[in-house]
């Protein structure tokens, strides 16, 4: 048996997640190819995702996606992922499992998402991983990052069960498993659709990415942690933005920077208290889990 893993993982969560679950299927003699489109300018600059991926995913029987949550959904780059995938003919399997990454507060219904869309490319799915992980956007605006350093024995044990399915499975009637994804109830569902929209979020209410020139040293160092290739340079290796995609607010940048020329502005302090409202009210029980339940 041969697998593919295909992972966005902007700020290093979900290609964890992705290492374990190659280490794992490799010690069950299952070849594995894991590939992490995040910051692929072949990827993020090209309008043909579908000959992109066609190139580069080797065959396989069955297809891991990898994905973080981005308030409360599947990140939109993974929903257009796995939107352009090849049907599952020539090499390209026909069963799928997706995984998920969220900051421990709420992973939203972006795994029922994932299961609904690779269901409509013509494959099966398996089962759906979901694993609490640090909150990376909580670095940007908090004195510390939240749910940082989760130990890594319970998603390793949800990953050995998950390979016991994957080894015992019959691909000739393999039964479609991704209703068993939809985990949250209605309430979640209507906050997700009516207040939690991703690139809404993204234009309007999450503190805009601003570059200081006058400090900038042009290094570079954000453009190469930039995972969808908003940051370019120019002629005089200034740093300017690529109108081609669109900023996630990952903030690597930030982070990156050693002079702080890159800085999120807008009211923290409200950031702040809505991540400190929402661990308060909506921490996810339980965080780390593998669907269909046992």
């Amino acid at each position: 048996m041969k697998s593919a893993i295909i992972v966005f993982s902007p700020s290093g969560n979900t290609i964890q997640v992705g290492e374990l679950l190659k280490v794992a299927l490799e010690q069950n003699s299952i070849n594995t190819q894991l590939i992490n489109i995040a910051g692929k300018e072949n990827y993020f600059l090209t309008e043909d995702k579908q000959v992109f991926l066609q190139e580069i995913v080797k065959e396989h029987d069955i297809l891991f996606i990898g994905s973080p949550v981005y308030a409360h959904h599947l990140q939109y780059h993974v929903k257009d992922l796995i939107v352009s995938l090849p049907k599952p003919v020539n090499g390209w399997g026909k069963i799928a499992v997706p995984f998920i990454t969220y900051g421990g507060i709420n992973s939203g219904i972006a795994l029922d998402e994932a299961g609904k869309l690779l269901r409509k490319s013509g494959r099966k799915v398996l089962a759906g991983l979901k694993v609490s992980s640090s909150h990376r956007m909580t670095r940007a605006f908090m004195k510390e990052e939240y749910n940082k350093n989760q130990p890594e024995d319970k998603t390793i044990s949800f990953i050995e069960e998950l390979i016991k399915r994957v080894k015992s499975v019959d691909m000739n009637s393999i039964n479609d498993c991704s209703k068993h994804l939809k985990y949250q109830n209605i309430k979640m569902y209507l906050k997700a659709k009516i207040i939690f929209r991703e690139k809404v979020w993204h234009e309007k209410r999450y503190p805009k990415v601003v570059i200081d020139n006058d400090k900038c040293i042009k290094c570079g160092k954000c453009i190469n942690v930039c995972p969808v290739c908003h940051l370019k340079q120019n002629n005089d290796k200034s740093i300017e933005r690529n109108i081609n995609t669109q900023c996630i607010h990952c903030f690597n940048c930030i982070l990156k920077c050693p002079l702080k020329a890159i800085s999120p502005i807008g009211d923290l302090e409200k950031a702040k208290s809505f991540i400190e409202s929402m661990i308060k009210k909506a921490k996810e029980d339980p965080g780390t889990c593998l669907y269909p339940k046992i």
